[in-house]
């Protein structure tokens, strides 16, 4: 009599564990894609070595990027940062200003070492549709010192999903 009774213990925990489990893994999908407040499923900013990228955001109703960028290392005067789409060859300093899918953004006062800073980038002209897909790289271009000679370099390469 007495196994019978474990027997159903043991029945009854199972049926739960599968049925949180399942609850679980629904939770997991369901933040990742964006439905519960995590970050829609594809958008991410990957920094190159000694660069910051966080917070991508790009929005269906502006077809702004809006992304926190920041540098380690040396202090620069000045910076302009552009997105340029997947598929754009970026020959020299023509990217800047070439609408490219990207306009430059002067990010006042340069970028200070280890301080990242919020910059917008206008990506799309019309406005983006919710749901499509942008990819691409930042690039930066910089100047250690007024005046000085201007550095070109890739920042990071990003991923989109307007929303």
């Amino acid at each position: 009599m007495k196994n019978f009774k474990l027997q159903s213990a043991m029945e009854y925990l199972m049926t739960y564990g599968w049925a949180i489990l399942i609850i679980a893994v629904v939770m997991v999908a369901l933040f990742a894609l964006g439905i519960l407040g995590g970050n829609p499923l594809g958008t991410q900013c990957l920094p190159q070595p000694g660069f910051e990228c966080t917070n991508p955001v790009l929005s269906a109703v502006s077809g702004n990027l809006i992304v926190e960028v920041g540098q380690i290392g040396q202090t620069w005067v000045s910076s302009n940062i552009a997105f340029v789409p997947q598929g754009t060859s970026v020959v020299g300093t023509l990217f800047l200003g070439q609408g490219n899918g990207g306009t430059a953004n002067v990010v006042s006062g340069g970028l200070s070492a280890g301080q990242p800073q919020s910059v917008t980038i206008s990506v799309t002209n019309p406005s983006a549709k919710v749901g499509s897909s942008y990819s691409g790289q930042l690039w930066i271009q910089y100047q250690t010192v007024s005046g000085g000679t201007p550095y070109y370099t890739e920042l990071a390469t990003i991923t989109l999903k307007a929303g």
